[in-house]
């Protein structure tokens, strides 16, 4: 027993011994950690900040010897976007005047006298209230008004929402300076305006002002967005005898071919080309003096991890596959493009989805989505479909406008008689928490997600979903799966044939009490022309425009 005892110190003293050795060892090399000079994160005094219309208030617990805090706002949650930062010395800050309906994600920290010794940050999020309804005065911009450097602007003279001065700022290069001026006389008696001095093929945004009004956001009235004229940073024209694939391929890892190139394809031309990760934005555009040039995919489009992109575009194309499991784009990776645009074309036998993001965290941005005059036409018929447009990456997508217009979306269970086998929605926005603008307007829907829903924002609270002149002729299920809380919602106009069976109380809209047979010319060969020109789709122009008398 006495030896053991003597063992037992025996390997204490040494333990001792070599903890001094370590401890001398990593004073000799300047690794000592002041643990008493650091500062401790702040902490909340409340669970959530506290917020009233468009002002944020927040409030944490003293911290010793904090010099200040540092409070910082930004509209990511990678805290990557910041939108703007308050050094105070009191335990609360009160953010006024910011926008509205936004999701702002905050963190503070303690500021030491030496820097080295900050805390780390505290986190949390708020979300701003609705603006409060006000007149939206701004009349869309129309392609006949805009030239390569000016754009000619109206709205609506009306005495208690005077205007008084007009801007412009681009939506996303941020490098391209805004432009805007007070409003003269005349102009703000005729309720027009030119601009001048605007960069060719430009995305803006356009805001007419009442700078009387005391807030900063209650100044503008609604926004609309526009793009100048003239010709991508280059145009290729493309011939029918080329090799689109090889050229795409060879230009999207060129340093020398410039951001935005144009492709024109030549009118009745048809390429083949298996789709790659995208690099750097685009313009697919197809010639109209002829049948649209046609492309066949041999798999889906992506974007390369990290990529930040300001544009992709397709017009005036057919799109078909021949593959099975086949989408037109399909993404696990993160990335962020600021426009994404199709216009007036046809996609035929994308069998298992049209758009789809994956990648569970995987953040993927876009900042305009826009679809307009395009048809998606015999395709699902997969086994396992996803739908339209899915967004699966764990709540990590942000999409902050999608609109549709003029679109038509019919006979989606391609080579099946199985309608199960069908797309699963029109947008299916999955977990996501941020705020989307999704409109769809004059939309007409045929033989198209039978028994499923269409519309799904479960999670992204304070979103909008405009949801008007819509013609659905199809055994759809409920058009709206799920909304998040203070989402607003606008129905008008919409009607529905005998086929859709849940009323056409969910939208508001008016039934037409005859099928889809009825209504349309020949549905099942997919001539969806309206037969009768007294009909109520014609005389109030609901559904895709372009099947109207």
């Amino acid at each position: 027993m006495k030896s053991s005892k003597i063992a037992t110190k025996i390997l204490s003293f040494i333990s001792l011994l070599l903890m001094g050795v370590m401890l001398k060892s990593c004073q000799a090399d300047n690794l000592i950690y002041n643990n008493q000079d650091d500062l401790f994160s702040p902490k909340f005094v409340l669970a959530a900040p506290l917020v009233k219309s468009n002002s944020i208030a927040l409030v944490w617990y003293k911290i010793n010897d904090a010099e200040s805090y540092t409070v910082e706002l930004h509209t990511d949650n990678y805290y990557k976007s910041l939108y703007k930062s308050y050094t105070v010395t009191d335990t609360q800050v009160f953010m006024d005047d910011i926008p509205y309906k936004t999701q702002f994600y905050i963190r503070v920290r303690a500021n030491h006298a030496d820097a080295a010794h900050n805390s780390q940050w505290a986190y949390t999020s708020a979300l701003t209230e609705p603006r409060p309804p006000f007149a939206e005065i701004l009349n869309k911009v129309e392609k006949i008004n805009i030239t390569e450097n000016s754009v000619k602007v109206s709205w609506k003279i009306d005495a208690q929402n005077p205007v008084d001065s007009i801007s412009v700022e681009p939506a996303i290069n941020k490098d391209i300076p805004a432009i805007g001026r007070y409003l003269t006389a005349e102009e703000k008696l005729t309720g027009e305006a030119t601009l001048t001095g605007l960069e060719k093929n430009t995305l803006y945004n356009l805001n007419v002002f009442d700078n009387n009004k005391p807030r900063r956001y209650d100044k503008p009235y609604n926004q609309v967005s526009f793009r100048t004229a003239g010709p991508s940073a280059e145009t290729i024209i493309v011939t029918a005898d080329m090799d689109l694939d090889a050229l795409l391929r060879k230009n999207n890892s060129d340093p020398a071919i410039p951001e935005g190139t144009e492709y024109f394809l030549e009118a009745g031309s048809l390429f083949k080309v298996t789709p790659f990760e995208i690099l750097k934005g685009f313009k697919l555009t197809g010639g109209t003096q002829g049948e649209k040039p046609q492309i066949e995919l041999n798999g889906a489009w992506n974007i390369a991890q990290g990529s930040v992109i300001s544009s992709i575009s397709f017009e005036n194309i057919r799109f078909y596959q021949t593959i099975d499991a086949s989408y037109f784009f399909n993404s696990g990776n993160s990335w962020t493009v600021g426009e994404i645009s199709i216009y007036n074309c046809v996609f035929n036998y994308f069998k298992r989805g049209f758009w789809r993001h994956q990648g569970s965290g995987k953040y993927k941005e876009i900042g305009s989505f826009e679809m307009s005059y395009t048809t998606l036409d015999q395709v699902g018929g997969h086994s396992g479909p996803y739908g339209t447009f899915v967004c699966g990456s764990a709540g990590a997508d942000n999409i902050k406008s999608a609109v549709f217009s003029n679109c038509t979306f019919m006979r989606d269970y391609y080579g099946t008689t199985d309608k199960n086998r069908n797309f699963k929605n029109l947008f299916d926005y999955g977990t996501s928490a941020y705020p989307i603008h999704l409109e769809y307007q004059n939309i007409t829907i045929y033989d198209y997600a039978y028994n499923r829903s269409l519309i799904n924002i479960p999670a992204a609270v304070g979103s909008t979903l405009i949801f008007k002149n819509v013609l659905l002729a199809s055994a759809c299920g409920k058009v709206i799966q799920a909304i998040a809380a203070n989402t607003t919602t606008t129905y008008g106009n919409n009607y529905t044939t005998t086929d859709y069976l849940l009323g056409a109380s969910a939208i508001q809209g008016t039934e037409l009490g005859i099928s889809a047979q009825d209504l349309f010319v020949n549905p099942t060969q997919g001539n969806l022309m309206i037969k009768d020109a007294n009909s109520p789709i014609v005389t109030n122009r609901v559904g895709d425009t372009r099947w109207l008398p």
